[in-house]
């Protein structure tokens, strides 16, 4: 509190020979995005199903006089 902490030095870094096509980094980043995006596409229907089907065992479990 009594000194003045030092600061990180800031410095703006650009490549010069810089290609995207070749960049094993970048091709890594775009495949884990598109199987993240097909993970996230497939979750949904599983909770749906589930739904459904605790649906139709309460109504089945009901229609028999289970919870009458």
């Amino acid at each position: 509190m009594l000194l003045k902490r030092p600061q990180h030095r800031k410095f703006e870094y650009q490549p010069r020979y810089y290609s995207p096509e070749k960049d094993p980094g970048e091709k890594f980043k775009h495949k884990m995005e598109a199987e993240r995006r097909s993970h996230q596409r497939k979750r949904r229907p599983v909770f749906l199903w589930a739904a459904l089907f605790l649906i139709i065992v309460y109504v089945y479990l009901y229609l028999s006089g289970a919870f009458r």
